[in-house]
């Protein structure tokens, strides 16, 4: 059978564990609903500065793009022919008699190095004229290493693309115009994605408004009066071995002619002239625009409307918690830990109270039987007169006084613990001499002793003679009774029956000091041997040695009671030496 010790300690750790798992349980849930919610918050903030960069980034680059695309068609030619000209009286010219420098002749964008026309007569470029062109160019002020450097850009780049390569892709990304606008999203998305979404279609839907109004704005007619039929200008990304290459592309057909009209994208520059217009809201280092022609619905949210690209940056905002999460669970922690240390230990306080009471209740029925028996069947003997001898009968008298002294102190020492544990002892403390008062202490200790044939030695220095202290003398004569009574109990069998009794002055007190020649007090039962109903290694009933085991706890209540102390001398070799230190007045 387990004892109630067992299970009360049993039911404590479990109930300790449930409450801890619990604990355990909301520090994790809640750790996470924090980060969800710190996730959250930065995902909002993300979201919002990428539509407000977005929207900055098109609103920047659409009216460069839109302007590109109100190019007229002969701007693609070096030297066009003037639509209508006069001479100064006013007599009509030819079409083909007056030529004028084209604007793109002298361009110098760092956006869009170069423009390009595949037509009849191959890849040219308003920047590269050729033959009397050239020699005009010069002559009209065009500087040679321009020229010069606009023929390297375009050799270059027509040995990247060629006209059916181009072709392709340009159908293809007219074919992704009819899509723009319409980026259809699931209910099941987050609602920040719809919104993503929803504001990336409206600037689709802007930019395509501005790439299908250019062509009508640009109508003219061309050689013979034919109109110009002019495409959108639409983004095309190209591969090849200069590496990837952004143009911007249209359709042109005069007649019967088709021609394809582009302008060249320096794509380094142009990423970086876009992250500085978001600096302030991303850090350059973690700004990147990267081609994606077919975004999903997640990329969406980061795409631009004008470029086919997406824009991936980090927001380095640090957000904190809205809670103070961390000293919420410390103290949460801290508090059910001490209260669980405060219930363990009124559980172990109450585990002991109730073992000592039945320490207590063994104890004490133990010692108060032994006289008890004595004092009925002596009393019956003498009372029914069955021992007539005078010495008989003063040898049962002498036995009854003993006994009923023993169970006096038994008693005394009860009550004294008593009124000591529950606060209710007062001292009656004033002024001793020390050595009158070792003197009359000294025949009670003396006599307790002699009963078990062992003999008082006391030694008291001239120093402690003199001495005063303030204490209560019956308290003293407890103590060191207590003490003796020990020594008389267990040092009874030992070789030397002297029980030595020093008193010597130290630094602000008198040391009296108990020294017996018996076993001594065992390493192992130093720790307990002031606790309250413990008997060392005797069991509580066991006859060998009389008593309850309150003397050594009541004698050091009563000592530090008196603004003192006892300690036992763990520095002696042989028997046992108590020291009761007590104050100088």
């Amino acid at each position: 059978m387990r004892s109630p010790r067992h299970i009360a300690w049993c039911g404590f750790a479990a109930a300790a564990a449930a409450v801890l798992l619990v604990l355990s349980w909301l520090t994790v849930t809640m750790t996470r609903l924090d980060q969800d919610e710190l996730h959250a918050r930065r995902q909002a903030a993300m979201h919002e500065r990428l539509r407000l960069g977005l929207w900055r980034l098109d609103s920047w680059l659409s009216p460069r793009i839109a302007r590109e695309a109100m190019r007229p068609v002969s701007d693609y030619r070096s030297f066009p022919s003037a639509p209508t000209a006069w001479t100064r009286g006013f007599n009509k010219l030819g079409p083909d008699d007056v030529i004028v420098p084209s604007p793109l002749l002298v361009a110098e964008s760092p956006l869009f190095p170069l423009h390009f026309e595949f037509g009849p007569d191959g890849l040219t470029s308003p920047q590269v004229p050729l033959g009397n062109e050239r020699d005009n160019a010069e002559a009209t002020g065009s500087d040679p290493q321009l020229l010069n450097a606009a023929a390297a850009r375009l050799q270059a780049f027509g040995q990247q693309v060629a006209r059916i390569g181009l072709d392709d892709k340009l159908g293809g990304a007219e074919m992704l115009l009819m899509s723009c606008g319409v980026n259809p999203v699931s209910p099941s998305d987050p609602a920040q994605t719809q919104q993503s979404v929803q504001e990336y279609s409206n600037r689709q839907r802007s930019v395509l408004a501005n790439a299908n109004a250019a062509p009508q704005a640009n109508l003219n007619l061309g050689a013979a009066g034919v109109a110009d039929v002019i495409g959108p200008l639409v983004p095309i990304w190209l591969d090849g071995v200069q590496g990837l290459q952004l143009v911007f592309a249209r359709r042109v057909r005069t007649g019967n002619v088709a021609r394809v009209q582009g302008v060249l994208v320096d794509w380094p520059r142009l990423q970086q002239e876009l992250a500085t217009l978001v600096a302030d809201l991303f850090p350059v280092s973690s700004t990147r625009l990267v081609r994606c022609e077919q975004p999903t619905v997640a990329e969406q949210p980061s795409m631009l409307a004008s470029v086919p690209v997406r824009l991936e940056a980090k927001c380095d905002d640090s957000f904190g918690s809205t809670l103070p999460m961390p000293v919420i669970l410390v103290t949460t922690w801290g508090v059910t830990l001490l209260g669980l240390l405060v219930l363990g230990f009124t559980l172990r306080a109450a585990i002991g109270y109730g073992e000592r009471r039945a320490r207590f209740a063994s104890a004490v029925t133990h010692e108060l039987r032994t006289p008890l028996t004595t004092f009925r069947m002596y009393s019956e003997m003498l009372a029914e007169g069955i021992v007539t001898e005078p010495a008989a009968q003063k040898e049962y008298l002498t036995t009854l006084q003993r006994e009923s002294d023993r169970l006096a102190r038994v008693v005394e020492n009860v009550l004294a613990w008593s009124r000591l544990e529950e606060g209710r002892f007062t001292s009656r403390c004033v002024r001793h001499d020390v050595g009158p008062l070792l003197e009359r202490l000294t025949p009670v200790l003396q006599r307790r002793l002699s009963e078990a044939g062992m003999t008082l030695a006391v030694q008291l220095d001239d120093a402690a003679r003199v001495a005063f202290v303030m204490t209560d003398e019956d308290a003293v004569g407890q103590i060191l009774f207590n003490l003796v009574d020990n020594a008389a109990k267990y040092a009874r069998a030992a070789a030397d029956l002297r029980v030595e009794l020093s008193v010597a002055l130290a630094v602000g007190k008198v040391a009296f000091a108990v020294r017996d020649h018996g076993p001594g007090v065992p390493s192992s039962h130093r720790h307990r041997i002031f606790a309250p109903f413990d008997r060392g290694a005797l069991a509580v009933s066991s006859n060998e040695v009389p008593g309850v085991g309150l003397g050594l706890a009541l004698a050091r209540g009563l000592a530090r009671d008196l603004g003192g102390d006892l300690r036992l001398d763990d520095r002696e070799q042989t028997g046992a030496r108590f020291v009761l230190d007590l104050p100088l007045a």
